[in-house]
């Protein structure tokens, strides 16, 4: 959960047992060298290294006093800055002087940034093992002869070129979260990692923010170059329900191996035990894997010229635009290895977890003084692979339109790969069958 402040001596307790939050005071940039003076954010979450949403009981509502006060105020991040010079009054800005400076990590990950860019560079696991996954950022043009260009409907790239300016990097420490941000002209991105134990914490949150209302026929791309020998396959989602496994063929065109994402994609080792890199989106986009190791998707497109398919117009009404992104390396631990032929295209458990927490957010209502008090419907949680569809009311049969003694209840139970390490904090149905259990008999 992240408040805004206007003051940086700031302090969270629960309201119904009055227990001190832990949280994390961070800056709020108006500009990348430049702090806002009067508006702070705080980020919370609960002793005990739980992530502030799972530690919520199901269906329920809690409350949280944000007070001002001088003492027992919470802790405020860190930075290194690859700037000289830049301030914030209050906090501790230092500039960027060894590799260490560009290294986040968690009790599950280590992130290490490049020694110019920030971009993520490599992964340390908690095993040890080090695993190449590089981000790039670079253009798509569009073609230069006298056939047709790129539109609306029509991909037809030309030259590919990489952003090659190197960017303002500012990379923050905190017992809540630390990130990398990397300034780039066209694009902000920043990393970050969260410093809990629960499945939040083994996976990076990657956010971009786009703006290329400057560029004349130009197509930005988000790159992952990894060390993953998934040869020419990958998968995406269709509509968020089942994955599919597609193809990279060199024989046809350069935008037709590029497929839409709605939700996730992934690619994996072709033999066992390997790795899965997954790449879950909370936006739907264009996802390709060229070569082996990579995955990229298109974050923005301007295209000047209309490409005769209805439209009559390019695309020149771009935005500011914010994506976002949780990245996950599992290890594939089933054996014998599973051939080609019959993959798995479900994700695993963790990333179950992770999409619920991307795409079922809480609704934060900020109040003086609110007359309300913590309620909780539920005395357990679903089992990790059930989805809470519907639960609600049914019309009675004796009056129209009045609400009957009877309820509907719909749950989507959703398949995942059981070759995927399942930790020890997430449980599905097979081992939680009784609190399903309980919950329907809550529920009659």
């Amino acid at each position: 959960v992240t408040v805004t402040v206007d003051t940086p001596y700031a302090a969270v307790t629960e309201v119904e047992s009055g227990r001190p939050i832990t949280a994390q005071i961070s800056v709020v940039w108006e500009e990348p060298t430049r702090a806002s003076k009067n508006t702070f954010q705080v980020t919370l979450w609960p002793p005990g290294g739980l992530s502030f949403i799972v530690d919520l009981p199901p269906l329920s509502l809690s409350l949280y006093h944000v007070t001002r006060s001088s003492s027992g105020s919470a802790p405020r991040s860190e930075y290194h800055i690859s700037a000289p010079d830049v301030r914030a009054e209050g906090f501790s800005v230092s500039p960027v002087q060894t590799q260490e400076d560009l290294k986040i990590s968690n009790e599950h990950l280590e992130v290490y940034g490049h020694a110019l860019s920030g971009l993520m560079q490599k992964l340390r696991l908690h095993s040890g093992q080090v695993r190449q996954v590089q981000v790039q950022f670079l253009w798509y043009g569009t073609r230069s002869d006298h056939r047709d260009k790129s539109g609306a409907y029509l991909f037809l790239p030309g030259d590919e070129g990489e952003q090659v300016k190197a960017p303002l990097v500012r990379v923050s420490v905190g017992p809540v979260f630390s990130d990398i941000t990397s300034c780039f002209p066209h694009v902000t991105h920043r990393v970050r990692l969260f410093h809990i134990k629960g499945h939040e914490g083994r996976s990076l949150q990657i956010q971009n923010t786009v703006d290329i209302r400057s560029e004349f026929n130009r197509e930005l791309v988000m790159r992952l170059v990894t060390d993953v020998a998934n040869g020419n396959h990958f998968s995406t989602d269709i509509n968020g329900f089942q994955m599919l496994q597609r193809r990279t063929l060199s024989k046809i065109p350069l935008q037709a191996n590029f497929y839409p994402m709605t939700t996730a994609a992934f690619i994996q080792d072709q033999d066992r035990p390997g790795t899965r890199l997954t790449l879950l989106s909370a936006q739907s986009q264009a996802v390709a894997a060229l070569k082996p190791g990579f995955l990229e998707l298109v974050l923005d497109r301007r295209l000047q010229q209309d490409d005769n398919r209805g439209l009559g117009q390019g695309v020149t009404d771009n935005k500011r635009t914010e994506s976002l992104y949780h990245l996950l390396l599992e290890v594939q631990t089933r054996n014998p290895p599973v051939t080609l032929s019959k993959p798995d295209h479900n994700t695993s458990l963790t990333l179950i977890k992770r999409t619920e927490s991307l795409y079922h957010l809480l609704l934060e209502v900020q109040t003086r003084n609110p007359p309300l008090r913590p309620f909780a419907a539920l005395g357990s949680s679903l089992p990790c692979d059930l989805h809470l569809l519907t639960l609600r009311t049914l019309e009675s049969e004796q009056e129209a339109g009045r609400p009957s003694q009877e309820a509907a209840l719909l749950l989507h139970r959703k398949g995942f790969d059981c070759g995927s390490v399942i930790f020890t904090e997430i449980k599905s149905f097979f081992n939680q069958q009784k609190s399903l259990f309980d919950f329907c008999r809550m529920s009659e």
